[in-house]
């Protein structure tokens, strides 16, 4: 190879090791997206620009044609690896197949071949010789056939890869404004560098100035890559989720034609991408009339709908949302089709369970509750000496039995207001009472327990607090019966409180308080769920179905109240009974 100095070509050999530079850099950036391909266009642009520098510093026929036809090396591959690099960044990589990079690569690897036997066909170079005589000056050639296919072979990928990237940019948002303009500006730098050279309008004759600006193309990629961590933002990430994610993905534009679609919304319709975009909505979707009719003229809207019978019926969650310019008109919307037949299948299961469920324990509590009316009552003739006098040890037995027919009837009662409750079969009796009369009536149920434990139970009502309220009376006193009792049950020493109040001119409500154990923060939700109960030594003492609070819960929510629970463990528990003056008429 015999070469000289020559000034003109310094700019491209400096433009070359400015390749060389970016390609290691580049190269040491992986594993980040886009990372290897930016590697390979440094690397081919850089073959590009060393081989034009090496052309023209060749000092005769022989090494300017060598160094020329070195340069096909990069001139082949450049628009190929510019294409890669647009597919990857855009988030479509999913189109570099091996079989489609096989097909794209078979008119780059057969301009490399001609180019390097040129001389026995003259396909890509008709004639060549010196400029004028001046070894100083790339080559004179005249290009031949296939230097025009290729010619516009790689002017289509470059426009593709281009396209590819500003219409990716076009979707950026505000924040990456920055790293949009970098790509901008690399997809735009191989036209102008092109146009200069084609047009006559170089600032630098006889050199042509397209490869520079492919290396220039690198330096802004890479610049974007390292400062602004362009490949592993947006908009790759968005395409990658929207690539991966399960949910079927629609986009149509202000046409109503069918804009994109990622995979899963392919394999929805059963067809590719390819077949249906840009076609209308109505015949992407002409299978589901109606869908399209129901939402043709919505912008944003969450539904639900149903597809086909029998065993092949589907459902399927639709969100549909408008796609907006920044003057605020409507340029598109956006459909996301979420299949939920597994999940509204086990909703509907856990649903006939639960409905099974409050049949069995409403069933079972009706069956139970005569025989225990009738145990009991023979239990009480016993011990009031309708069938005889009873010895002492007889007493005592007939008072146990009596107790425990009492606590099962207890539970039992719960277990059927629970299943009515849950079934909405309970029905308020809406009645006028006194609430002072009702006070008393409970205090006398339960003053020979708290007695018992040697608690100070105490029972009050404010002066303002109506005469005669509306209400379902008996259900009040379950509640009051409830609260109170389980203070009671669980307060060891001190004093349990009731008081009725006014809270404005709607409300009145219900306090019960007392000084027991009170009620951990974590669990004091809890207890208001069916069958939960705090888990702690105290309540592992006594005997409950968890059901008593659950079932206050509901039946204030019926009455249109509310419970508020104020409680510190070591410092008691208040709960407050909240409740309308003028109930729910449509309760009675």
């Amino acid at each position: 190879m015999n070469l000289q100095f020559a000034p003109l070509s310094l700019l491209p050999l400096f433009t070359s090791l400015v390749g060389i530079v970016i390609a290691t850099y580049a190269w040491r950036l992986r594993p980040k997206r886009g990372a290897t391909a930016l590697t390979l266009l440094s690397v081919a642009a850089t073959v590009w620009t060393l081989g034009y520098a090496l052309e023209i510093a060749g000092a005769d026929l022989l090494t300017k044609l060598f160094c020329a036809k070195v340069e096909y090396l990069g001139i082949a591959t450049v628009p190929l690896c510019w294409l890669i690099f647009s597919l990857e960044y855009a988030g479509r990589d999913r189109w570099l197949t091996r079989r489609n990079l096989a097909l794209i690569s078979i008119i780059p690897l057969v301009t490399i071949l001609l180019a390097f036997t040129t001389e026995a066909h003259g396909l890509i170079w008709s004639t060549f010789s010196l400029d004028g005589g001046n070894s100083s000056a790339p080559l004179l050639v005249s290009h031949g056939a296939w230097f025009w296919v290729y010619w516009i072979y790689g002017q289509l990928i470059v426009l593709a890869g281009t396209i590819i990237v500003i219409r990716t940019l076009l979707g950026a948002q505000q924040l990456y404004r920055s790293q949009a303009s970098l790509i901008l500006i690399a997809a735009l730098l191989p036209w102008v560098g092109n146009f200069l050279y084609v047009s006559g309008l170089n600032p630098i004759p006889p050199l042509d100035l397209t490869p520079f600006a492919f290396v220039l193309s690198a330096v802004a990629v890479t610049l974007g890559l390292s400062r602004f961590r362009l490949i592993s933002l947006t908009p790759i990430a968005q395409a990658t989720v929207i690539e991966s994610m399960n949910d079927g993905m629609f986009v149509i534009d202000a046409h109503d034609n069918l804009a994109d679609l990622n995979p899963a919304a392919e394999r929805l319709l059963g067809i590719s991408a390819a077949q249906v975009i840009g076609q209308p909505v109505a015949a992407v979707f002409q299978a589901w009339p109606d869908l399209v009719g129901r939402y043709q003229h919505i912008d944003e809207i969450r539904d639900e709908i149903k597809l086909g019978n029998g065993t092949g019926r589907r459902y399927y969650e639709l969100r549909l949302s408008s796609l907006k310019n920044r003057r605020g008109e409507l340029t598109g919307r956006v459909l996301l089709v979420r299949d939920i037949t597994e999940l509204i299948d086990a909703r509907d299961r856990a649903l006939e369970a639960d409905r099974l469920k409050s049949e069995l324990l409403a069933r079972v509590s009706h069956e139970l509750r005569t025989p225990l009316s009738a145990i009991l009552g023979y239990a009480e003739l016993l011990h009031d000496g309708s069938f005889g006098p009873l010895a002492e040890h007889q007493q005592v037995a007939v008072m146990e039995m009596m107790g425990s027919t009492q606590e099962l009837t207890i539970l039992v009662n719960e277990l059927l207001d629970s299943a009515q409750l849950e079934a909405h079969a309970l029905a308020l009796r809406i009645r006028p009472f006194d609430p002072i009369e009702m006070l008393q009536r409970v205090e006398n149920t339960l003053a020979v327990l708290a007695h018992n434990k040697g608690l100070e139970l105490t029972t009050t009502a404010s002066p303002d607090l109506p005469a005669t309220l509306a209400g379902d009376e008996s259900r009040l006193r379950q509640i009051l019966i409830n609260l109170i009792g389980n203070a009671i049950k669980f307060t060891e020493s001190g004093f349990v409180r009731v008081h009725l109040y006014c809270v404005d001119e709607e409300r009145w409500a219900m306090e019960v308080s007392d000084t027991g154990p009170g009620i951990p923060a974590g669990a004091q939700r809890l207890i208001f769920e069916p069958f939960r109960q705090v888990d702690g030594s105290v309540t592992r003492e006594f005997r409950g179905t968890g059901l008593g609070l659950s079932i206050v819960k509901s039946l204030v929510a019926l009455m249109g109240g509310s419970v508020k629970l104020e409680s510190e463990v070591g410092q008691g528990s208040t709960f407050t009974i909240t409740l309308p003056l003028q109930p729910r008429v449509e309760s009675s």
